[in-house]
């Protein structure tokens, strides 16, 4: 987890704007356990980024080589489903315990409106989430979960899908 505070400039839009990293306005932090080296891939993609005075800026961007994994991968009934909380996180997620990372070539920013320029929200290796990722039992959260990884999960909160202690 990040531990610093205050802010350090990431670099500029492509507009010359300037993108800071203020580790009392992130939620990165996740995302930096899964891609150790993922706020130099946010260095690259910064520049190619106009926020065209936006409050908030959300973009995806392909880097043509492989940058890191997604942990999000599509589920079946053949997945072995368990829930728990993410390091960091209050709310429980779904996670399909025989499941690994995906290699991947993409990498998204979130930046937000701030004193003086953008402020990185967060950022992580994959695609976007679709608007239905974020409401409770959509098809999406049925059909997709996070692959298992005990290196970014709170251990005493997994439970089956039944609600048991794993």
């Amino acid at each position: 987890m990040i531990k610093a505070t205050g802010r350090e400039l990431l670099g500029q839009d492509s507009n010359g704007i300037d993108v800071f990293l203020d580790y009392s306005r992130t939620n990165v932090e996740y995302h930096l356990l899964e891609t150790p080296n993922l706020i130099e891939l946010v260095k690259e993609v910064l520049p190619t980024i106009d926020t065209n005075n936006e409050e908030q800026v959300i973009v995806e961007r392909n880097l043509g080589r492989i940058v890191g994994t997604t942990n999000l991968v599509e589920t079946t009934d053949a997945d072995e489903i368990v829930y728990a909380k993410r390091i960091g996180r209050d709310k429980f997620s779904r996670f399909a315990k025989n499941r690994s990372p995906i290699e991947t070539s993409w990498v998204v920013v979130v930046l937000r409106k701030a004193d003086k320029g953008y402020s990185l929200w967060t950022a992580m290796c994959g695609h976007l989430l679709p608007a239905d990722a974020y409401v409770e039992n959509s098809l999406f959260n049925q059909t997709h979960a996070m692959a298992y990884d005990e290196s970014l999960i709170q251990l005493d909160t997994v439970r089956t899908i039944d609600g048991k202690i794993e």
